[in-house]
């Protein structure tokens, strides 16, 4: 057909070496022109996709930067919902906590944690050292600690307390509210900060970016402020709206980044640089407390489109030299290129499949070496619920050869019924997979196996094939040891219950004991004074009173000696009032005037040589007591510990106060105040923490036995009461007794 054509053009004189040469100059021309234009679309589509692309890197550092940022927030939330984090200097499971949190975020060098009580003052930082203990005058803890329970608190970028200038941070603070004991609303109790370092964030998200050879990632808030920029670190905290001659080096104008702020541009573009080398941004904004940071990826444009420019001009020389070359050969060439692309493809065809089976072959070998080596149990059930596969850890469990299996229903692998998983028959479940839900099912119990009941955790889930649903794949592991244990571990919870309920009792038992004893040596002491008093005279003042009151004839020699006689009697009823105090009796609670058991127990301590003589006191009462349902012997004896120590206390002499007055207790109820107030040595502030610890005493060797506290702290708290203690060294202390005062039972 062409050597017709050619010998038509010949008869009709139009193929001539001029035309000929015409012709080929037109269509080479037109060739390149179509080439040229053909790369210039390329070039530009090509542009546009790296642009795309950069957009999703952009996109997805500005997500993984939010995303970190809401982990740090949960965290915090966390940490704000720990018990007695007020006292997590003391609270060791508290302290554990926070510090297992913060752990994960520091060892990212992002976050630094603190925690702050009411007044501002840190009471935990995760990096000691880092700045100043007391932070109640900064804006952000006096803005948090006026929001609600579980808001939040996101300041500004704020400068650093290091000595770099250009180092910056920012604070979420969120306030801590924690139940009151006596039951009452949560009540702000301080503020747990999170100190996020903008130098490691970048450092994390921003650094590792690279677009193309030579692209980055830079960043800016909505302010137009530079928050970090790879190649340009001096530039960094410049605004692109207060711009000097430095800032126009590298750029001609921030257009493109205005616009990006103002939400006037797409998400990428591009912009033109002093130099001439053009590049393409493509930038993403997230919000970031009050304003928004916008990451934006850049790449040089001559990056992009170099190799299709080299392709441009390789192209213009190779189309040139094909089209020289195919019509010098091209008739010959027809035939034998076709021959040898049918001879090729042929070839490539049997390679390609004999690779694709080897392939396929391959790739069912390592996908069975897998299943058969995982210890995890495999099973696949078709749509008929019959077993298709097991894997060997499968078969081991159930005890049977995996020949044995595959092929037979699932229900018939089971010799006893298999029960229901929380209400819902095992089929069911089966039949709820085939149709697309997954389920995991803990702690099955299977009986009816060679071996004793087996417990095993399963997941259950849909066989995606295609789109389609052909089988459901049942994946377990045996549980049956961690059950066991677990139920061993509740039989022997129950019988350490018993045995510490049998130390309890126990205790009880050796504290009637030890209250017993130091009743008894309090006593002993008293019974020095009174042995002073009395003596042996007593009782020859007693018969020579009596004598003399029968031989006397005046009226006033008989009433002197009544009122000796009268005297005798008082002082008989202290030995009473003593011997009394000295029984160790059971416990009897009645309606007692305090003022009468202060009293008498004023008159029994006013039997010592030191309230005599050196010791004054001051006695105040409040006649309008109500009664209070105690036991008196009990409560006299918390009395007489108070008072033997104010006497301890005051070696030299000195003055105790006794009052008694109503008040309200912590808990609002209606009580009586009986208040002790020495002006003695005093207790040390390091020491008041543990004066109630029973056998804890700063007395002198054989002076003390450190349980009277103790004792009384234990004997107030009975009748539902409280000792308070104030101290001061070289002062004084005042303990004070709290009584509810309770309704007599009818």
């Amino acid at each position: 057909m062409f050597r017709r054509l050619v010998n038509t053009l010949k008869q009709k004189q139009l193929f001539t070496p001029v035309a000929f040469v015409l012709a080929v100059l037109i269509v080479l021309s037109l060739i390149i022109i179509l080439g040229q234009a053909f790369h210039q679309t390329l070039q530009e589509e090509m542009a546009g996709q790296f642009n795309r692309q950069q957009l999703l890197l952009a996109r997805e550092v500005a997500m993984n930067i939010e995303t970190f940022i809401d982990r740090v927030t949960k965290n915090v939330r966390v940490i704000t919902r720990l018990p007695e984090l007020d006292r997590i200097r003391l609270n060791e499971h508290t302290r554990s906590e926070t510090e297992s949190i913060t752990m994960s975020l520091e060892h990212e060098a992002l976050v630094t944690v603190q925690v702050l009580d009411k007044r501002g003052t840190v009471l935990y930082d995760s990096r000691p050292g880092r700045g100043p203990a007391d932070l109640s005058r900064t804006d952000y803890f006096n803005k948090a600690r006026l929001l609600p329970k579980g808001e939040k608190l996101v300041t500004d970028l704020l400068e650093t307390d290091g000595t770099r200038t250009d180092a910056k941070e920012f604070i979420i603070a969120m306030p801590v509210y924690q139940r009151a004991q006596n039951g009452h609303a949560p009540a702000f109790s301080g503020v747990v900060l999170a100190v996020l370092s903008l130098e490691g964030i970048t450092h994390k998200y921003l650094s590792p970016i690279k677009s193309g050879s030579r692209g980055y990632a830079w960043m800016m808030d909505s302010e137009g402020t530079l928050l970090y920029h790879p190649t340009q670190p001096k530039m960094v905290g410049k605004n692109l709206y207060q711009t000097d001659r430095t800032c126009l080096q590298c750029h001609k104008s921030f257009d493109l980044e205005k616009k990006m702020i103002e939400g006037k541009s797409e998400t990428f573009g591009s912009y033109e640089a002093p130099g001439g080398e053009n590049k393409l941004a493509a930038f993403y904004k997230f919000p970031v407390a009050r304003k928004s940071w916008v990451v934006v990826v850049s790449a040089p444009y001559s990056d992009v489109i170099a190799l299709m420019q080299k392709s441009r001009r390789f192209y213009s020389l190779l189309i040139l030299s094909i089209f020289i070359a195919t019509l010098a050969g091209f008739g010959f060439m027809v035939i034998n290129y076709k021959k040898k692309i049918e001879a090729e493809e042929k070839a490539k065809h049997l390679e390609n499949q004999r690779r694709l089976e080897r392939e396929i072959e391959g790739q069912k070998d390592y996908l069975e070496t897998i299943i058969e080596n995982t210890k995890t149990n495999l099973m696949v059930l078709d749509r008929d619920l019959e077993v298709r596969t097991v894997n060997t850890s499968q078969a081991r469990t159930l005890g049977r050869p995996k020949q044995e299996l595959v092929g037979r229903p699932f229900f018939s692998l089971f010799p006893d019924d298999l029960a229901c998983y929380e209400g819902a028959p095992i089929e069911e479940i089966l039949r709820k997979a085939l149709a697309g839900r997954s389920f995991e099912i803990r702690d099955y119990r299977i009986t009816g196996l060679p071996d004793s009941p087996l417990y095993l955790k399963m997941q259950v889930s849909p066989l995606l094939i295609e789109g389609k649903f052909p089988g459901v794949l049942i994946a377990s592991s045996d549980v049956t040891k961690r059950v066991q244990l677990e139920e061993e571990l509740k039989l022997y919870t129950v019988e350490l219950e018993g045995k510490v309920n049998e130390g309890v009792a126990n205790a009880k038992k050796l504290e009637q004991q030890i209250m017993h004893s130091e009743k008894l040596a309090s006593l002993g002491r008293l019974a020095a004074g009174v042995a002073h008093e009395i003596g042996n005279p007593l009782t020859s003042i007693s018969t020579f009173a009596q004598l003399l009151r029968e031989a006397a004839t005046d009226e006033f020699a008989k009433s002197s000696l009544d009122v000796i006689n009268v005297h005798i009697q008082r002082i008989t009823d202290i030995v009473r009032r003593m011997s009394t105090f000295s029984r160790a009796d059971s416990l009897t609670v009645r309606p007692v005037q305090l003022n009468d058991v202060l009293n008498s127990t004023l008159d029994l301590m006013r039997l010592d040589k030191r309230m005599k003589s050196t010791i004054e006191i001051a006695l105040s009462q409040d006649g309008c007591l109500p009664l209070t349902m105690i036991d008196e012997g009990q409560i006299a004896q918390v009395f007489i510990n108070l008072i033997l120590n104010a006497l301890d206390a005051m070696p030299e002499g000195g003055r105790l106060s006794v009052a008694t007055r109503q008040d309200r207790d912590d808990q609002g109820r209606e009580s009586v105040l009986i208040v002790f107030a020495d002006t003695g040595v005093g207790i040390p502030r390091e020491e008041l923490e543990k004066i109630f610890d029973p056998f804890y005493t700063t007395k002198e060797a054989g002076k003390g036995t450190g349980l009277g506290l103790s004792l009384s702290y234990d004997i107030v708290k009975r009748f539902k009461g409280d000792i308070k203690v104030e101290s001061e060294v070289g002062k004084g202390t005042t303990f004070t007794v709290v009584l509810p005062v309770e309704k007599v039972k009818e």
